[in-house]
């Protein structure tokens, strides 16, 4: 079993450094850059699923049994371990919230 990828996921030079872990779930149209760690925590079975047309930054760390919603943008370097509702834009160690209802294709 590996992990679940949507139609049209891009990684980013085809995913040169990145950690997937096995069970994640990533949907339609989300582009991945590179470096990025998607993966779970340690006594916890549940890991991140990603909604449809997210963009994930270069070094972006998504840890924990979270939900990063649809048309999201995580920044670089930032690090999620809370789930993220849709439409959001999302930078910071640890991550948080800088805009909502953005225009995913603006970004």
């Amino acid at each position: 079993m590996g992990a679940k990828l949507g139609k049209n996921v891009i990684l980013g030079y085809g995913g040169l450094g990145c950690v997937i872990h096995r069970r994640a779930v990533i949907g339609n149209n989300v582009t991945i850059g590179t470096g990025v760690t998607i993966g779970g925590t340690s006594n916890c079975y549940n890991v991140p699923k990603i909604g449809d047309n997210s963009k994930i930054s270069s070094g972006a760390k998504i840890i924990g049994p979270i939900t990063i919603g649809s048309n999201c943008f995580i920044g670089v370097n930032s690090v999620v371990t809370k789930s993220i509702p849709d439409g959001c834009l999302v930078y910071g160690v640890p991550a948080r919230i800088v805009k909502n209802n953005i225009d995913i294709s603006k970004y």
